[in-house]
This record gives structure tokens, C-alpha cells and sequence, in this order.
């Protein structure tokens, strides 16, 4: 923020104002001068005597209300007896003048001291900015809380999910290891076959091979007669 930003009033834009506070406006963070605080927080204080309504304004028949703002006044303050009663169609200051100003914002020169009136609104809006902060300063605080919150609960569903990946991994890697013991072991006896088949292979050839190296081949009826004549000159 420049310089010349911060020794302005947000609102009515004067330079240099003898004071300006530090508020919360409709969400937004301002810096206005006393009469700026005052007409944004009409129904905040009343704007005869200036005192500063903390919690509740004053019952319904000890006040005035103002037909043309939310300004609320003491019935008391209220002035001439024509409009001092509630259902009278009541006019606060700031309405009742066009010109009226809650504070000056010029300083004088030679006299830097202000009058009563000015200091009532000087207070008065001091204490509704300190308040518009407090309200703000707590809305903050719930709101860090939540986001508090909201960033364990998702650390916590990150930290799940790591632990989960972690978890899902490892079940792969172990199905891919019995996977590959699986399909070694599939090898080694595909291997193990061939070698028995050729070698069984092998031996049939060389009892099948002639003297003559021509293969022999003698019926099944032929082979047993034979074998019956060896087995009978043996006897």
C-alpha cells in the first residue's frame, strides 16, 4: 500500500485527516475517518450524545428512531417535546442537515485541540472500529481453526493413502515374484520333458538300428515267436 493510501480516508477520500481507523467493512478491511465510521454505523450509537450501543440499543420506549436512516436515539436527547415521543416522525442530525459533519477533519493550525462534540464522535468511533475489529479478529480465529482442521483431516486421508499404495505395492511385487517362481519352475520341467523325450527317443532308434544300419522293423507276432523259440531251446 503507498503512502499517500495510508493517510487517506477510504471513504469520503480527504487527505490527511486528523484521525483514521482501522476497520472491518461489509468483509472488507478499510481505513476511514470518524465521520466515514459514524455513517457506515448508524444504528451503532446514537447521534446526539454519541454514546456507543455495545450489545442492544435502548428498549423501544426509550428510543427514536429516524424515518429516514437506522439511526437510533435516546429518547432523552431526542430535543423539543414536538418529536420526543416514539411515535413521532423523528429526524436524527445527520438527516435533519445536509451539512452536518460528525467530525472536522481539518486541523487547525494554531489551536490543535478539538471540541467536546468532536471528541464524543472521536471515542464513539474508536470504540465501533475496536469492536468491528474484535468481530473480525474472531471470525478469523474460526476460520484458521477450520482450515486447521480441514488440513489434519487431509494429511491424515494423504497419510492413508501413501500407507495404502505402500501396501498395494508390495501385494504386486509378491504376486509377480510367485508369478516368475511359477513360470521358472514351468521351464525347468518343459525342459526336463524334452530332455526325457529325446533321450527315450534316442534309445528306441538304437534298439530299432540293423547291422547293416538300416532300421528293422518286424511285426509284433514275428517278435514273439521268436522270443517263444528262444525261450523253448533253452529248455
Amino acid at each position: 500500500m503507498k503512502r499517500d493510501h495510508l493517510s487517506e480516508c477510504g471513504g469520503c477520500g480527504s487527505r490527511r485527516p486528523f484521525f483514521l481507523c482501522n476497520l472491518r467493512l461489509r468483509g472488507i478491511y478499510r481505513r476511514l475517518c470518524p465521520s466515514c465510521v459514524l455513517k457506515n454505523h448508524p444504528g451503532s450509537f446514537c447521534p446526539v450524545c454519541f454514546e456507543v450501543y455495545s450489545d442492544f440499543p435502548p428498549p423501544s420506549h426509550q428510543r427514536l428512531l429516524c424515518f429516514k436512516c437506522p439511526s437510533i436515539s435516546h429518547l432523552a436527547c431526542a430535543g423539543t417535546p414536538a418529536n420526543a415521543h416514539p411515535g413521532a416522525r423523528y429526524q436524527c442530525p445527520p438527516c435533519s442537515s445536509p451539512n452536518f459533519s460528525f467530525f472536522s477533519n481539518a486541523r487547525p493550525n494554531s489551536n490543535p485541540a478539538i471540541d467536546r462534540d468532536s471528541a464524543l464522535a472521536l471515542v464513539a468511533a474508536c470504540r465501533i472500529a475496536s469492536a468491528s475489529m474484535n468481530k473480525a479478529a474472531a471470525v478469523a480465529r474460526v476460520e484458521a481453526e477450520r482450515r486447521v482442521k480441514e488440513a489434519s483431516l487431509a494429511r491424515k486421508r494423504a497419510r492413508e493413502a501413501l500407507e495404502r499404495l505402500a501396501y498395494v505395492a508390495s501385494k504386486d511385487k509378491d504376486s509377480k515374484g510367485v508369478a516368475a517362481s511359477l513360470a521358472a519352475d514351468h521351464r525347468t520341467k518343459s525342459i526336463r520333458d524334452s530332455s526325457a523325450a529325446a533321450s527315450s527317443q534316442k534309445r528306441l532308434k538304437g534298439n530299432n538300428l540293423g547291422s547293416n544300419g538300416v532300421f528293422s522293423v518286424r511285426p509284433v507276432s514275428m517278435q514273439l515267436q521268436h522270443s517263444q523259440i528262444n525261450n523253448g531251446s533253452e529248455d
